[in-house]
């Protein structure tokens, strides 16, 4: 008897279960909060059509909790307003051993939405990234006819275009091109305009390499203007790219899998934002060691006042009679009179005279690790050129062409490893101050990985568990107030849910923002373990009677 008593109130518990989850899962995700949420940019109708077939999964999982809570309220509050739990109990049945259904409903919600929440829903947006990214062609005609055109590279190349036609591959193993009419382009440089031109027609091809959506581009009919060189320039054709394209989805901590948190959690070397850092930490240390190698040189009894940079096809000979440093960022300066010859591969080109010469980094012009720098002389600059008209060519400043950081000194930064630029117990590398700045940044943004990812893990378990003693709550409401108060039971039960999220969302900004994430965590728990102490007097004090 008790078997059949338990069936039915699952049947009936279930069919509640399974249409509230419909109807909550359709307001969610066509009403456009999970949309708004993953913040997708650019997309057609068509597009999105697709993209529902991802998202309702997760605004399904978002809504299972809601739905056994008010399923649960409504099936018992029907027992408790037919009187058939009197009957129950007069029969000798423990009317404890009827919350069996509640228990077996309200496991599989916490089971379902905690394999979604740490598995399901980081592969659903990667998937709906993945999409995007395949129909690249589509998304960038749509940025073109946009108010803010189409801006890529960290806006350094921006594009206007009157007519843009995607052109199917033509054979098998070409790829989609996107081809412009009329078009207008700017390029900049360091928050300036460097050049602007036109084009008859471009053909945009695209590719992905490691993953990462990028472009390139061959213009035809070009005309354009160099700003920096003040000259006008006409070409049949000419190729620019690969350009580096703004994602429309960034993948943060929040999105990434339990397996993946723990990745991280071990490793915070391995964390992308993270990993950049590091990298353009290294490229800073090289420059540094460079400049500290500078000095040496000019140091060196043998040799005085004579430093050779080479890069392995291009080479710089300077001679000065003095040098300084900058105290800040370490960087060489030159002065007295300083007299540079250049050479490509082996062969002198020109030299140059001027009253100093500043070494700078070039961040434009990096090659993998092996940052650029440019050499920028200053006053009375005189370039001995054989090729110049006259062959010399007078100037107040010139920047010389980027030369690589020599091998030996990338050889050298290497010593700086991750796990040593991570160590907290380091205090300063002894470098310079930008670089011990740049590596307090570093720090911070670890530690901030590491309590993103605690907040993380424990927010999600503690949202799936939460389940558990909710809808064991709104059962046992529904019980009391009965049928006719059944809304009034929901809107009780949902009070200590909203009182359990509030609760984890501020434990998890507490963990984020604080120094320690104790108080975070005890916060986040403390509400699920109020709302357990609740369940356990409602069930034996007021249920019982």
């Amino acid at each position: 008897m008790l078997w059949t008593l338990q069936k039915y109130i699952f049947r009936e518990m279930g069919k509640s279960f399974l249409l509230t989850s419909v109807g909550l899962m359709a307001v969610l995700g066509l009403g456009g909060g999970v949309m708004n949420m993953l913040k997708l940019d650019g997309i057609s109708a068509m597009q999105l059509l697709k993209i529902m077939a991802l998202v309702f999964p997760v605004a399904g999982t978002l809504t299972l909790p809601i739905a056994a809570l008010f399923a649960a309220t409504v099936t018992y509050g029907r027992l408790s307003a037919d009187n058939e739990l009197v009957a129950c109990r007069s029969s000798g049945i423990n009317i404890h051993e009827l919350f069996l259904p509640t228990m077996v409903i309200s496991l599989a919600s916490a089971v379902v939405s905690f394999i979604f929440f740490n598995f399901m829903i980081p592969s659903m947006v990667r998937n709906i990234e993945e999409y995007i990214a395949s129909d690249l062609p589509q998304i960038i005609k749509q940025e073109l006819a946009s108010p803010d055109r189409l801006s890529v590279d960290r806006d350094r190349f921006t594009i206007f275009s009157e007519t843009a036609t995607i052109e199917p591959p033509a054979s098998e193993g070409e790829k989609t091109k996107l081809r412009l009419d009329g078009v207008a382009f700017v390029l900049m440089k360091d928050d300036s305009w460097t050049r602007v031109g036109t084009a008859g027609t471009v053909e945009i091809g695209f590719n992905a390499p490691d993953g990462a959506p990028a472009i390139t581009s061959d213009m035809y009919d070009l005309s354009l203007y160099d700003i920096k060189d003040g000259r006008y320039v006409d070409s049949g054709h000419e190729s620019l790219g690969p350009f580096q394209l703004p994602k429309t989805m960034q993948v943060k901590v929040k999105w990434l899998t339990l397996g993946e948190l723990f990745i991280y959690q071990r490793d915070p070397a391995s964390y992308p934002a993270v990993a950049e850092k590091i990298k353009k930490l290294q490229s800073n240390i090289s420059l540094v060691l460079l400049y500290r190698d500078v000095r040496s040189q000019f140091l060196d009894p043998a040799t005085p006042g004579q430093i050779m940079l080479s890069d392995g096809n291009m080479r710089y000979d300077i001679r000065s009679p003095e040098l300084q440093l900058d105290k800040q960022s370490g960087h060489p300066l030159f002065g007295g009179g300083v007299e540079i010859d250049e050479y490509i591969d082996g062969k002198k080109q020109r030299t140059i005279k001027a009253d100093d010469v500043a070494m700078f980094v070039d961040r434009s012009e990096r090659d993998d690790d092996r940052a650029g720098v440019y050499l920028q002389a200053n006053g009375n600059v005189e370039i001995h050129d054989p090729l110049a008209p006259g062959g010399v060519v007078r100037d107040d400043r010139r920047n010389l062409p980027a030369i690589r950081v020599p091998e030996h000194v990338i050889e050298r930064a290497k010593d700086y490893t991750d796990a040593k630029l991570l160590n907290t117990d380091l205090e300063s590398l002894g470098l310079s101050e930008d670089i011990d700045e740049d590596r307090q940044n570093l720090l911070e943004r670890a530690d901030k990985l590491s309590r993103d990812i605690v907040g993380v893990m424990h927010s999600r378990m503690a949202f799936s568990l939460s389940v558990f003693s909710l809808v064991i709550l709104g059962a046992a409401l529904g019980i009391v107030f009965k049928g006719s108060q059944v809304l009034v039971a929901f809107g009780i039960s949902f009070v200590p849910s909203l009182f359990v999220i509030i609760m984890i969302m501020m434990g998890k900004q507490l963990i984020e923002k604080s120094v320690t994430p104790t108080n975070g965590l005890i916060l986040i728990w403390s509400g699920i373990v109020a709302v357990t102490i609740v369940d356990v007097y409602v069930m034996m004090r007021v249920v019982r009677r």
